[in-house]
């Protein structure tokens, strides 16, 4: 409401009134120049220029460019890992350097230790293989999940009698069995006088 104080002459004093409007003036006025400077400023920033935009376009394609390089960095390691592994298990040209040498040109490499007991000769074994051709990945030839025999009796051929030796329950072994102990010139599917690949889980002993 109004403020206003009466005087002795009968008069209003509006000196109150006038006092208080000033003040919201200079708070208005206040309030317009800090808004004003703001908008002033934010029109003085400078635009970029043309050498600034350059550079900022420089640092965007290195920022890809070495992106793309890291991702290609990511990739030859993944394939350099899957090569390992596959030479592991039997695919490289020189996989046969990384298998044990047994008798008659057998070679193995254990995948996976057993920890149960050791296969003896004369025993019977209890066996889960693939025969492949060629290669780990190649053709599957033959296969079983529960086959028995016993070892060392010439129930199989050589290659297995040899390969298996000093196996334990639980393992998982990978042959690469010649025709000298294997099959000799006979075609099982692989060719005539071709290497066999098996993998072998010894299930018991």
């Amino acid at each position: 409401g109004r403020r206003s104080r009466k005087r002795n002459d009968g008069d209003y004093d509006d000196s109150l009134e006038r006092d208080y409007l000033q003040n919201r003036y200079k708070e208005s006025m206040v309030e317009t120049n800090k808004e004003s400077f703001k908008q002033q400023s934010e029109k003085d920033e400078p635009l970029p220029t043309t050498e600034q935009k350059e550079i900022q376009k420089q640092r965007h394609k290195d920022k890809k460019a070495a992106r793309l390089q890291e991702e290609q960095e990511d990739k030859r390691q993944s394939e350099k890992t899957k090569e390992s592994n596959t030479d592991r298990l039997g695919e490289g040209t020189n996989v046969r350097d990384k298998f044990t040498n047994m008798r008659k040109g057998v070679k193995y490499l254990d995948i996976l230790v057993g920890k149960g007991p050791q296969v003896r000769d004369r025993k019977k074994v209890r066996v889960k293989y693939t025969l492949r051709s060629k290669t780990k990945v190649g053709k599957v030839l033959d296969s079983s999940e529960n086959f028995g025999f016993r070892l060392g009796k010439g129930e199989v051929i050589q290659g297995w009698d040899i390969g298996l030796e000093g196996m334990r329950q639980g393992g998982l072994r990978h042959l690469i069995i010649p025709p000298e102990a294997g099959y000799g010139r006979k075609d099982i599917g692989a060719g005539p006088g071709a290497d066999l690949y098996f993998e072998v889980a010894l299930l018991s002993c």
